[in-house]
């Protein structure tokens, strides 16, 4: 859902502007005598003409246009994002205004985000990056990616971060009110500015929507379409670039029709590829619809460190997270959804507010996590109900927690529905509780000793999905109940996802291996299916003990399809065939593709994103395991043993699946 945002009123303030005095030469140096040629009399006149007009316009070209930035140095060295970038969004700029952000705080924020090798990012990048099938082709974003955006082109706002952006080398996306431009707000900048910033290579522009007034247009995507053609075919006549975002930082009355498909509607009739609208804080990834992306706005009140610390806290979190609450205050990595925290003499109290039910709070960075283990010490049994969440994505979740003087164990659906996975007497005292999911399995502890068995299948909607912990009261909202829990560590790590290739029937080695490994795996390979010299090959005996063993502990069944590295690209087309025929049988989920890493080229990655298109049209599974020259062969009858691959964490990656052992390089 859209939601609310409030933008500063625009103000004027004209900076200072350096004055340039041109020397002028006498040309009337020569004596009367002499012949006098007119014509060059008229080219003096001419050139002194210009002299006085350039001195006359050259202020505002000193206060508006400066070379085009520095091309963004190579991210090769300090490594791509392939995933994800954060875009924050500016206020009002001022030197004078005591309710903007200070020109000095500014200039220190951007001193600071180069300083930290944060490198922004054009819409273009942005949009090349996310039409990218990472399947066939590699185009990635510099390694921590930023896109600088502003609400409006404030005159002094310009004009004050246009000279800080071209000292650091950065750009940034400015959103237009193309009608306060025709109506001459002097509180803006004009159009010849603006055609003057953008000609600097560091100024993009995109469309104000969803402002005050539009309440008819808001109501039918016809009518907001038309909007926006019609400012976008302004701005591109009168900037000679093209326009493809615009904004809505705007709620949409509950009275309408659904907003956000109205929003989309409306953007791509418009042709407009990217939509800004207000949303939770966090970064935007590849995967994300593009009509939705979100932004981090800046408060007025944070420093440099502050800056750093709220974008680090909604980067993607792809390392492991401890907290032991040593500090006075809570870490910037927690994002408070509702009630309170405190921390005091080593103990974190998270607690709803009066006249609340309960208390949430987030992780953030982790809204795209699949696989993960966490774990969380209580100081005594809490008040209320206390949850931990994994896999937190709209209705469908996976929580360990206490309630009702028990420690469960459940899982949501994305209709809402919850199942009971496990039960059991809370015990008095401190409690250590831990949670991990890997693959479509569930796996619980209590003060280190496992809930179940064996680990609990979950529903195919907890795919995906952010750790959060919480509170509530039993008593309800009118309640005078209270819900709270005091901690004293809390755990959190996205865990690689582990593939397991065995031969096709497999030994009493490759079985040790696999019973003792079965918690950690998400995926079993038995080498059934390769092609070799043209033809397919499939192995004559298959182990129906694996698939049943498989089918017990949860795990995919995807046989392993190895490709010689000699295979002709023009065997792709037949092999594409045959891997689809393979992967029908109802007793697989998929297929993993074995290739050497030296063999992956372009050609390769369409045929294994078509492949995967279509297997997933099938509700199959594709991955893609790299060997490198130095690993050991494929598993065979006459190789007994298990060879484990794993990748590294996957946040929703378009491309197939991607496990390669340790001593691979991926080239996908």
């Amino acid at each position: 859902m859209i939601g609310t945002s409030t933008k500063n009123s625009p103000q004027s303030q004209h900076g200072r502007r350096r004055k340039a005095r041109p020397e002028q030469d006498d040309r009337r140096r020569k004596a009367r005598s002499q012949y006098v040629r007119h014509w060059r009399n008229i080219v003096g006149w001419l050139v002194l003409i210009c002299v006085v007009i350039a001195v006359k316009e050259l202020p505002s070209f000193l206060g508006s246009e400066s070379p085009p930035p520095p091309a963004p140095v190579s991210s090769t060295a300090k490594g791509t994002e392939k995933e994800a970038f954060i875009a924050l969004v500016f206020g009002r700029v001022s030197a004078t205004r005591e309710l903007a952000i200070s020109a000095s705080s500014f200039e220190a924020q951007i001193a600071a985000l180069k300083q930290a090798d944060y490198s922004s990012v054009r819409l273009e990048q942005v949009n090349r990056w996310r039409q990218t099938d990472t399947g066939t082709n590699t185009a990635s974003l510099p390694a921590k990616p930023i896109l600088l955006t502003f609400d409006e082109a404030n005159r002094e706002t310009m004009e004050v971060a246009d000279k800080i952006l071209a000292a650091q080398g950065m750009t940034a996306l400015v959103f237009i009110d193309v009608n306060q431009l025709d109506q001459g707000n002097i509180q803006l900048v004009s159009w010849h500015q603006l055609e003057q910033l953008v000609k600097s290579g560091r100024w993009e522009v995109g469309i104000s929507g969803c402002l005050g007034g539009d309440d008819q247009a808001i109501t039918s995507p016809k009518l907001l379409a038309q909007k926006f053609t019609q400012q976008r075919e302004l701005l591109e006549s009168r900037l000679q670039v093209p326009v493809v975002t615009a904004d809505c930082s705007r709620s949409l009355n509950s009275n309408y029709d659904d907003g956000e498909a109205t929003w989309t509607q409306a953007l791509n009739t418009a042709a407009l590829q990217i939509g800004f609208v207000t949303a939770p804080l966090g970064a935007n990834y590849r995967n994300d619809p593009a009509s939705s992306f979100k932004r981090i706005r800046v408060s007025k009140a944070w420093d440099q460190a502050d800056l750093l610390s709220q974008i680090k806290s909604h980067t993607p979190r792809r390392v492991s997270f401890v907290d032991k609450f040593q500090s006075d205050r809570p870490a910037s990595d927690w994002v408070v959804d509702s009630g309170e925290i405190a921390i005091e003499n080593g103990i974190f109290r998270l607690f709803n507010k009066e006249g609340e039910q309960g208390a949430l709070m987030t992780l953030g960075g982790t809204e795209k996590w699949q696989d993960a283990d966490v774990e969380v010490q209580l100081k005594g049994k809490p008040d209320g109900q206390f949850w931990i969440f994994l896999s937190r994505n709209g209705q469908s979740f996976v929580r360990l927690g206490v309630a009702e003087d028990k420690v469960m164990l459940q899982s949501s659906d994305d209709s809402g529905t919850i199942s009971q996975l496990a039960s059991r007497d809370s015990p008095s005292g401190d409690l250590t509780l831990r949670l991990r999911i890997v693959g479509s399995r569930a796996i619980a502890y209590l003060n280190g000793k496992p809930l179940l068995t064996r680990p609990s299948d979950v529903s195919s909607t907890v795919d995906h999905g952010a750790f959060a912990l919480a509170v509530w009261n039993d008593a309800g909202i009118e309640g005078s109940g209270k819900g709270s829990v005091n901690l004293t560590q809390v755990n959190a790590s996205p865990l690689f996802t582990k593939g397991g290739i065995v031969a096709p029937t497999t030994g009493s080695v490759a079985w040790a291996q696999l019973r003792q490994q079965s918690e950690e795996l998400s995926i079993i390979s038995p080498s059934y299916f390769s092609w070799t010299g043209g033809k397919p090959q499939a192995s004559r005996v298959r182990d129906t003990t694996m698939e049943i063993f498989a089918h017990h502990h949860h795990l995919k069944l995807l046989p392993a399809l190895f490709i010689d590295e000699d295979t002709p690209l023009s065997d792709t087309s037949a092999l594409t065939e045959q891997a689809l025929t393979w992967a029908s049988d109802p007793a697989y989920q998929g297929l993993n593709v074995i290739l050497k890493s030296s063999t992956v080229k372009d050609e390769w990655r369409t045929f294994l994103s078509d492949l995967n298109h279509r297997m997933s049209e099938m509700d199959k599974t594709l991955t893609v395991t790299l060997l490198g020259s130095t690993e050991p062969r494929m598993p065979i009858a006459e190789n007994d043993g298990l060879l484990l691959v794993t990748t590294h964490t996957d946040l929703l990656s378009a491309a197939p699946k991607l496990l390669y052992p340790l001593s691979a390089e991926p080239s996908l």
